[in-house]
């Protein structure tokens, strides 16, 4: 979200929340109806000048039956039974239970449309309500059932708001956002205005309560919606959708300001109940479809438990990653698209487990590093093959497999180790920046376990030529197709042309280093990783050296599709730069 956006949602924020203050000032000189009815009819009639000066097609004719029941059920009644919680509780009480509505949505899908709804979510309902007792409850005043019909008044409200939602989405989902809401508002009006004809005050009401009914016309139902709508265009509807979290605060303050209403140790409270309820409930209702919680769950949960984990407990963790198809589908989709191409008589079903078993110990991997290493080492890690320790080595690993601990295995012969890696990722979002704990941990972590710090391939030749001039050893990775390489040379791959970087076996050639490849299996019974290093015969030049490197990578993709990690990218490998 960029700075004008989030500086758009703090002023809807803002006017939102001045909405109860203004009931508040409004409802006790209009009353309850003739309230909600003069903050409709006032915004209606701006809000259809604004429809047809613009030209908007307003299909009345067709919708004036589900704008009569939306505008009942998403503005009507919610306007009076706020105008009626208005005239009981203060400002900031009014706010914070209708903060609920994300409950009652989650309630409603349950209830109604039979959706599952995981244990945070209802973590969140029993937190939500829970706040709504504490303001109540808490609070040094006397209860009174006035008070306690206001509080119920706001969140029959809010429940309102929630059947509403389902409404719009069902029947006006087809409609523009200001041609939606002003049909909305229309039938709204038609209902509360006949009311409210037979509800005007006594006398007229002052200056300042005409005000507060203007503004709530003006400002907090026409701005507001046009202002909401065009958020929802602009950053999307969930996260437009955050600016109920902002209501209670600016309500409190709003009605602190102004009505000297104070704010009391059962207001925050409630108010920080109700809220990390709300934010716990929309959390998990988008948590299905969110790449974020997906990369958490992939990523930091699951490898955690892991981690943790008893090696029985660790065999079911693993093995249910390995079945569970909602598991990093998207390289599991990339993979079952384009492996066949490749390898004809490819096992879908198996190379899709063991593609999710070699991504979940990769992410697994970290923390074990991090907490649990000599365990790790002790009853996990088999090496083979190790490079001898008299001559420097280029280690040469792939997409392919789960090589993770080929460092530690090469560091625990005495010589430190260079890895030529990607730079570590740029951050341009505050969601991403979030990431940025877990990437430097990995960083740090493969920092530690080579003894010396990680290459970047910006500038990598002169340092891998320096490390073997010195007896060091290298780890590169070099199937890299040309889209994300520079100066990458030509290799045949699966029959047919293909293009990866040889820079380091060029200068292992030069240097006289020996060159090995690096391979990482796991095994899906025990999951032990035997990381296995063979040797790559330079004798017959850097060439045939590249095209040895090439065969021995097909060939172990052909033996377990499963196992690299490139299908996603695989038809970039065949076009040159």
């Amino acid at each position: 979200m960029n700075v004008k956006a989030f500086a758009q949602l703090l002023l809807l924020g803002a006017l939102w929340g001045a909405a109860f203050m203004f009931l508040r000032i409004a409802a006790p000189e209009f009353g309850t109806f003739a309230t909600a009815g003069a903050r409709v009819g006032i915004a209606c009639a701006i809000m259809l000048a604004v429809v047809f000066a613009m030209r908007l097609t307003f299909p009345l004719r067709e919708k004036w039956r589900r704008y009569l029941a939306i505008g009942a059920v998403n503005t009507a009644g919610p306007f009076v039974l706020y105008c009626f919680a208005a005239l009981h509780i203060p400002a900031a009480y009014s706010a914070i239970g209708n903060s609920t509505t994300p409950i009652w949505g989650a309630l409603i899908a349950v209830i109604v449309f039979k959706e599952r709804l995981n244990v945070a979510g209802w973590i969140g309902i029993v937190a939500a309500f829970a706040g709504v007792i504490a303001l109540v409850g808490l609070q040094s005043v006397q209860i009174t059932p006035l008070l306690i019909a206001g509080m119920l008044s706001v969140l029959i409200g809010a429940m309102m708001y929630a059947v509403a939602g389902f409404l719009i989405k069902r029947y006006l989902s087809d409609d523009g956002g200001i041609v939606g809401a002003t049909g909305m508002v229309l039938g709204a009006t038609c209902w509360l205005i006949p009311i409210s004809l037979f509800a005007l005050p006594a006398k007229v009401p002052s200056v300042q309560a005409w005000v507060a009914v203007l503004a709530l016309a003006v400002f907090c139902t026409v701005l507001g919606y046009f202002m909401f709508f065009k958020l929802i265009r602009e950053i999307g509807p969930q996260r437009a959708s955050s600016v109920a979290f902002l209501f209670p605060a600016f309500a409190a303050f709003w009605g602190w300001f102004f009505l000297d209403e104070s704010i009391t140790i059962n207001m925050l409270i409630g108010m920080a109940l109700v809220l990390t309820g709300t934010a716990l409930v929309s959390a998990s209702q988008h948590a299905a479809n969110s790449v974020h919680w997906l990369r958490f769950r992939e990523w930091i949960l699951w490898p955690l438990a892991f981690t943790f984990a008893p090696h029985t407990l660790r065999v079911r963790i693993a093995r249910r990653i390995a079945s569970d198809a909602s598991f990093f589908a998207s390289e599991v989709s990339a993979l079952r698209a384009n492996a066949p191409r490749f390898v004809p008589d490819i096992d879908l079903d198996a190379a899709s487990r063991e593609h999710r078993l070699l991504r979940f110990m990769d992410r697994c991997d970290v923390f074990l590093s991090a907490f649990r290493e000599k365990h790790t080492l002790k009853h996990m890690i088999v090496a083979e093959g190790l490079p001898p320790k008299e001559r420097a080595a280029v280690c040469l690993s792939a997409h392919r497999g789960n090589g993770w601990w080929m460092l530690l295995s090469l560091a625990k012969q005495g010589r430190p180790v260079e890895l030529v890696s990607a730079p570590f990722p740029k951050f341009t979002t505050l969601t991403d920046q979030l990431w940025r704990p877990y990437f430097k941990l990995r960083w740090r972590e493969m920092n530690r376990m080579g003894g010396l710090p990680l290459i970047t391939m910006k500038g990598a030749s002169k340092h891998v030529r320096s490390a073997l001039e010195n007896y060091g050893r290298v780890i590169a990775t070099i199937d890299i197709p040309p889209a994300l390489a520079k100066r990458c040379s030509e290799v045949a791959f699966f029959g047919r042309n293909a293009y990866m970087p040889r820079q380091v076996i060029d200068i292992a050639v030069e240097t006289n280093a020996t060159l090995w490849m690096v391979f990482g299996d796991v095994n899906a019974e025990t999951l032990t990783q035997h990381v296995r290093f063979e040797p790559i015969d330079t004798s017959k030049g850097a060439q045939a050296a590249f095209g040895e490197y090439a065969a021995k990578l097909e060939a172990a993709i052909r033996q377990r599709p499963g196992s690299w990690h490139a299908w996603g990218d695989v038809d970039l490998y065949f076009r040159a730069n």
